[in-house]
């Protein structure tokens, strides 16, 4: 069951990610038709303008849903200007201005659409150009400002999105249709640089860890977030089951695993929680730990608390979690995975160290 304050992050990232993938759409099928990639048998008629424009609007459509849903989110607690002025926001103030910007160019897109009949055809493709611009700064907007940018699912939609529209641009660009067009080389050359500078940047930037301190310019999520965070520090001992999923990484050369647990829990003022373990396999399927992290915190700041396991025995483990500005607090879990990799389990979250709660890391565990 999805709790009270859950439904409106959810709502915020798949209304985020609907919008995204109709605007790469909106993107590939501009670029199929002109192009003119087109058979009788296949889609006589299915890729046209209309549809383009249906795709277009729909976008339109999803991207406001995001914007209302971002909105009513009380993680963040954005103020409605803080959502239609870009620059001003108080979480990650860039990347939020990119998405922003990107919306009202979308907008600009679907009236050109309408007044194409009074502004003339050659207008109206000058100005559908800006479809290309929305894309670019939709896609850096999810990846700087999402919550889910270094899920696998996400780099895969991003990903696929990218391959798409840059691999039909160039060939739009090197070998475009009909008799009067003539190839743009300088413009591929350009378009490869920014596709590879985008990709650098991803792999530098978003899909590395610590990039939410980077994002907000080392305040965290912002001001006002911290305020409330503050405002509903846990007083009182609780405790509240969790569901995830767990993905692994190697074994790498030094025969080092990685297993990564992201946990949403069912309760309590911080629903995100994060396990990483690092180890080596053992014969029986396990592995020996070596290294390990617990972050607890909200879908827009999933590290407010931090630090290594304590204690780690088969599914059980515990840890002291400190955040800046914030009193410490234990967390004791009991976590199972089966065989499909689904994670569930039950955390105890309660103010102060506990004695099981002291060390800095467990020593020998494994799991």
């Amino acid at each position: 069951m999805i709790e009270a304050l859950e439904w409106q992050w959810i709502a915020a990232r798949a209304s985020g990610f609907t919008a995204y993938g109709l605007v790469t759409l909106a993107t590939v099928f501009g670029l199929l038709l002109s192009q003119r990639w087109q058979s009788r048998r296949v889609w006589p008629r299915l890729i046209n303008d209309q549809m383009h424009q249906h795709v277009v609007l729909l976008a339109g459509v999803f991207t406001a849903i995001h914007g209302i849903a971002v909105w009513v989110d009380p993680f963040t607690k954005f103020t409605w200007l803080e959502v239609v002025l870009p620059g001003i926001s108080h979480y990650r103030p860039l990347w939020m201005a990119l998405g922003i910007v990107a919306a009202y160019l979308g907008m600009a897109v679907v009236i050109t659409g309408w007044l194409r009949p009074k502004i003339g055809y050659a207008w109206w493709r000058r100005l559908h150009y800006l479809t290309f611009i929305v894309w670019l700064l939709a896609t850096l907007h999810g990846l700087g400002d999402g919550s889910d940018s270094r899920t696998a699912w996400a780099i895969g939609i991003y990903g696929i999105s990218s391959a798409a529209v840059v691999g039909l641009t160039l060939a739009r660009l090197l070998r475009p249709a009909g008799s009067r067009a003539r190839s743009m080389p300088g413009w591929a050359g350009l378009t490869s640089v920014i596709a590879l500078g985008g990709l650098v940047f991803a792999l530098l930037g978003p899909l590395r860890p610590g990039w939410n301190a980077i994002a907000n310019g080392g305040k965290g999520s912002g001001s006002r977030l911290a305020t409330a965070v503050l405002a509903t520090n846990v007083q009182a001992a609780y405790s509240a089951p969790f569901q995830g999923s767990v993905t692994q990484q190697g074994p790498d050369a030094q025969g080092v695993v990685t297993l990564s647990f992201d946990l949403l829990v069912q309760g309590g003022p911080y629903g995100v929680m994060t396990l990483t373990l690092q180890g080596t396999a053992l014969p029986s399927g396990g592995v020996a730990l070596t290294g390990s992290s617990l972050a607890l915190g909200t879908p827009a700041e999933p590290g407010l608390y931090e630090g290594g396991l304590a204690q780690l025995n088969g599914g059980r483990f515990s840890a002291t979690l400190r955040g800046n500005g914030l009193s410490p607090i234990t967390v004791v879990g009991n976590l199972s995975v089966d065989s499909s990799n689904n994670v569930q389990g039950i955390v105890q979250v309660q103010p102060g160290v506990t004695q099981e709660g002291t060390g800095s890391g467990p020593d020998g565990g494994g799991f």
